[in-house]
């Protein structure tokens, strides 16, 4: 079900994910104009206010609205992949209503006008999420001339980062960190040495019996070192995005507890799969695949379940990337990396994560910390506020089929696939 704006709507016994209800109690809630008209604990006997629609809904549960922290949409330069309007509809069907987007675009995300571009874009009457820019840390995310941080700052960037390139000039990384402490800004680094990381695959038994050249584990564990190391002596806060490995969540575990103001992430599908899947049958050399940073070994997957469960791992996004057929329906090691990921990140973690996190505790890293890290309002479950809320069924099992796509890409390695996602969006206001 798509966003609903206008029409007033009236959900019926549903449990709310926030710190300030017990999610064992039910409510009803009245939503009408954008706002939470009724809020009040549900009994047989509630009549349903005169011209409010009545959703069907019991039993499931309501938070605020989800918000991406990183994701790629294509629009300017490369709408053949994905443009804002359709990665709005995908967004919004997988639970968000707010979405970071990275610098990546042709011109790339750079400028105030940039910015001012999504802000209008943001102000049309289809748009069914809030766009938020990354804008890019360097001129042209090309790693060597830093970006007039504080302009873009001022015009509204929430983050600054090369979205898929990594800043490798220490210098560069150096003055960026310290020129953001001027305004609290956040610098986001995407960990990986490109001296090392010139593969197709994680580097292991699989990737040699497949005869694929590897990315190491190492490629990412060495950036992540030394950007600590500068992280250390400049002060600032800094952000590593879909990190992989065991040794990476252990790094920023101690860097956390020696007192570094470092978070992370991790992609909502990064504990899907393994490395050894390109191996099976139905895997076999699939494109679909072939991600960035890349699926792991089982050691790897178990170190991020554990950093999920103790807070080293602060926020899940769906690291969104489209791609068209001709960069996808290629030879392994000539194809793209990045799936689309809008409409399952949720049911992806959801299913990995079940029996390691509450409900409460994955929602908190789809809402509260992503906001946190970006200085973002927190939306709130009351009478009056605006209505920013994402209705969902935790543990109602799907499957992602090709005609439910409404991104402009259609490269998934969900598609069709059983026992794979768990937890079903609703619908979004």
């Amino acid at each position: 079900m798509q966003s609903e704006q206008t029409t007033a709507h009236w959900l019926p016994k549903v449990r709310i994910i926030n710190s300030e209800y017990d999610s064992k109690k039910e409510f009803c809630i009245g939503i009408a104009d954008g706002k939470i008209t009724h809020l009040v604990e549900y009994n047989p006997s509630i009549t349903i206010p005169i011209n409010y629609k009545k959703i069907d809904c019991e039993d499931a549960f309501v938070s605020v609205g989800w918000c991406d922290m990183r994701a790629l949409v294509t629009e300017p330069g490369m709408e053949h992949r994905e443009t804002l309007n359709t990665a709005g509809k995908a967004a919004s069907l997988g639970g968000f209503t707010q979405v970071a987007i990275l610098p990546n675009t042709k011109p790339t995300l750079e400028n105030k006008e940039n910015v001012y571009f999504l802000e209008q874009e943001n102000k049309k009457s289809n748009s069914r999420v809030e766009f938020l820019a990354i804008a890019a840390l360097t001129h042209k995310a090309e790693g060597q001339e830093m970006t007039q941080m504080y302009d873009l700052h001022k015009a509204g960037a929430v983050a600054f980062s090369d979205g898929l390139k990594n800043v490798s000039h220490t210098g560069v990384l150096m003055r960026a960190l310290q020129y953001a402490q001027a305004f609290d800004g956040l610098v986001m680094q995407l960990p990986s040495d490109k001296n090392l990381a010139n593969g197709h695959m994680h580097e292991g038994i699989t990737s040699t019996k497949l005869g694929l050249k590897g990315l190491p584990s190492i490629a990412e564990e060495m950036m992540i070192q030394r950007d600590l190391e500068i992280l250390r002596y400049t002060g600032g806060k800094i952000h590593f995005s879909t990190i992989s490995t065991a040794r990476s969540v252990e790094l920023i575990r101690k860097a956390k507890q020696e007192g570094l103001n470092v978070t992370c992430d991790i992609a909502a599908y990064q504990l899907s799969f393994l490395d050894e899947y390109l191996a099976k049958n139905s895997f076999i050399f699939d494109t679909f695949l072939k991600t960035f940073p890349p699926f792991r070994t089982q050691n790897d997957a178990t170190a991020i379940l554990e950093g999920l469960k103790d807070n080293t791992i602060d926020v899940i996004v769906s690291n969104h990337n489209p791609h068209d057929e001709e960069t996808k329906k290629l030879e392994f090691d000539l194809a793209e990396f990045g799936i689309i990921s809008f409409q399952t990140a949720f049911a992806a973690i959801r299913k990995q994560t079940e029996h390691i996190l509450s409900i409460e505790e994955l929602i908190e890293k789809f809402t509260t910390n992503p906001r946190k890290l970006l200085k973002l309002e927190q939306p709130q479950i009351k009478e009056g506020q605006k209505a920013n809320l994402t209705v969902f069924y935790p543990d109602q099992e799907w499957e992602f089929r090709k005609e439910a796509n409404v991104s402009k890409s259609k490269n998934s390695p969900f598609f069709e696939l059983k026992n794979n996602l768990k937890g079903k969006v609703l619908m979004t206001f």
